[in-house]
């Protein structure tokens, strides 16, 4: 076959080579169109690998996870995973060993904060505290706060003072090495432990559901002033890092003592060199009345590890089930976790289950997450009626889930998409309850119920949860599935999961118009 060659082809006459061209230039012009070729075929094997992903992610089950901070996202995907990908949890659970270490120590550290400014506060009472004193107890006032909901004038009157004794000073001068190692952990983990960047520029943070401005903003034919890198931030690498210390950090029982370097080697030894003094600071009476009197309950938040230090301070600890499901790392941006499920009906199916910042300075980035979205699990704590945001101590924090709730029933991405309500914390609103030390109804007046418990504090809050639900959307059937959930209880939640999935998998496969 003869190929004819117009000599007046314009895409020929660019393409030839100089008519002057010596050998030497010939070959380097050569080499380089070699390896523009061959980049050009990795581009295209790329886009090509692009798009198989996102055509396989197409035929995944992609889940939701919103609620504020600490409402419990990342432990309901925890269980998820426990449930249904239980494999792929085996191969990661050792590398939240760090992690638990961390928790551990943050909360002997916070203890040791506390007690050194009693101490301090009791000893210069009779002169008057000293100026730095006084700055570190106006700071821990501001600090607790949002936790006691307690004015400073009944926090901070006189009381009977603590029975310190030389013990008390001896357990800080003993744990004091724990500072260092907080601080070296935290390096280690890195990017996890960071904060997040302020967004609050691009919207307000003082709304409970900037995302719904976004999405305002976003219908509109242009808008210049929002950045495009606005909506593609993420920070994952935390569990790289934490893979990273896995084998330094892995001990077994063959190997009781595996040798290790440098500062993982450190975590571990000054950790079991401090057991006996963290379970004495934990369970000394004083210390407890401390606490007690700053109403202080630090085995009710998430990360609580002091009731097992003898298990975890040791150089054959590897974390169980439990331990991973309780350990508390704040992530920063959104977080998508891929497992394939292993059992079940639904076995070998991709699912995509994406945790998001819940501050309300990270809830802008929520919105491009609302496309192609099958589910959306909505974590709201009610054993929080009496507490406030942490980043506004001006808001009830069930009044902002309940914000935020109607912010996303209004959403028009969202309005094929099944919403699943997670009344969360249901242990904690009990042992709150049975403490008696709040009362609902000063929270909120409308509750009329006379006997009050767990139950009909649920009721109450389903009932508001979905009303508002029907009110903001224009579809004449909605259903909405709510549970009751302790999360951190595998054993129950385990059955309210077996649901949801049921619940998510038919939601799919209808809008996919399989049945």
């Amino acid at each position: 076959m003869v190929t004819y060659h117009d000599p007046n082809d314009p895409f020929l006459i660019l393409l030839a080579p100089p008519l002057d061209e010596t050998p030497e230039q010939c070959k380097a012009r050569e080499a380089e169109e070699e390896a523009a070729r061959k980049v050009s075929l990795r581009i295209d094997e790329e886009l090509k690998a692009e798009k198989a992903a996102i055509k396989k992610k197409k035929n995944g089950v992609k889940v939701l996870v919103l609620g504020q901070s600490e409402s419990g996202k990342s432990t309901i995907i925890k269980n998820f995973q426990l449930a249904y990908a239980y494999q792929a949890w085996l191969d990661e659970r050792a590398s939240w060993r760090s992690v638990i270490y961390l928790n551990l120590i943050r909360s002997v550290n916070h203890i040791l904060e506390i007690l050194a400014l009693e101490m301090s506060n009791q000893d210069s009472s009779r002169h008057g505290p000293s100026p730095a004193t006084a700055r570190s107890l106006a700071h821990l006032r501001h600090s607790e706060e949002s936790e006691t909901d307690v004015s400073d004038d009944e926090t901070f009157v006189a009381q009977p003072p603590f029975a310190f004794t030389g013990k008390h000073k001896l357990l800080k001068l003993s744990l004091a090495p724990l500072r260092g190692v907080q601080k070296d952990l935290e390096v280690q983990i890195g990017a996890g432990a960071s904060e997040p960047e302020d967004l609050s520029i691009w919207y307000d943070c003082t709304d409970a559901a900037p995302f719904a401005e976004v999405e305002r903003l976003a219908a509109r034919p242009s808008n210049p002033r929002r950045p495009n890198e606005f909506f593609i931030r993420s920070n994952c690498g935390w569990k790289e890092t934490l893979n990273k210390l896995r084998p330094r950090l892995s001990t077994s029982p063959d190997h009781p003592n595996p040798p290790q370097k440098g500062k993982q080697n450190s975590v571990v030894e000054i950790l079991v060199g401090c057991s006996a003094n963290i379970k004495s600071l934990w369970t000394d009476e004083v210390v407890q009345a401390v606490l007690k009197r700053r109403n202080m309950r630090l085995e009710e938040s998430s990360g609580f590890f002091l009731d097992d230090v003898s298990r975890i301070a040791a150089r054959n600890y590897e974390p169980s089930d439990d331990d991973v499901l309780r350990a508390r790392l704040r992530t920063v941006g959104v977080q998508e976790y891929k497992f394939k499920i292993e059992k079940g009906s639904e076995i070998g199916r991709d699912w995509y289950m994406f945790d998001v910042g819940g501050v309300r300075t990270s809830r802008a980035a929520w919105f491009p997450f609302f496309e192609d979205c099958n589910a959306i699990i909505f974590m709201a704590p009610i054993s929080c009626f009496d507490e406030t945001l942490e980043e506004d101590h001006r808001v009830n924090r069930i009044k902002d889930s309940i914000l935020l709730w109607k912010a996303i029933c209004s959403s028009k991405l969202l309005s094929k998409v099944q919403f699943i309500l997670f009344l969360n914390k249901c242990d904690l609103l009990g042992a709150k309850l049975k403490r008696g030390t709040s009362k609902i109804q000063d929270y909120f007046p409308d509750f009329a119920n006379e006997h009050i418990d767990v139950k009909t504090i649920a009721a109450y809050f389903r009932h508001e949860f979905k009303r508002i639900l029907k009110n903001s959307t224009s579809s004449p059937i909605r259903p909405m599935f709510a549970h009751m959930t302790s999360v951190t209880n595998t054993k129950t939640t385990a059955a309210t999961l077996t649901s949801v999935r049921d619940t998510i998998v038919h939601n799919t496969l209808l809008n996919a118009d399989f049945i």
